[in-house]
């Protein structure tokens, strides 16, 4: 009879063990859940805010590249204005367009 009390004994501790290690378990998932999808917020704002730095270094490579910065620098210094450049720039364009377009006639 006392076998069979203490085997009763084990079985009831033994579960109410389980019963705390599940219950602490879950608890633990919660928290472990909440913490990785707050990092994937992050990570999200992270990658939209590389992206707007990637845009911004494009631009101020374009600024200081051959045909930016260094351009209307040295047009500034000869005294021509950006509107004249701008006007050069677009009949080299149409000339160029007008080359490519005989081109492909001929062609």
């Amino acid at each position: 009879m006392t076998e069979v009390l203490h085997a009763d004994i084990f079985f009831f501790i033994t579960g109410i063990a389980v019963i705390i290690f599940s219950t602490l378990l879950c608890i633990a998932m919660f928290h472990g859940i909440k913490a990785v999808k707050s990092l994937r917020r992050i990570l999200a704002r992270i990658e939209e805010g590389t992206e707007v730095i990637a845009e911004d270094l494009g631009q101020i490579r374009a600024y200081f590249s051959e045909d930016g910065f260094v351009r209307r620098f040295v047009k500034s210094m000869m005294g021509m204005s950006p509107e004249a450049s701008q006007k050069e720039e677009r009949s080299k364009t149409k000339r160029s367009e007008k080359k490519r377009t005989e081109l492909e006639i001929k062609g």
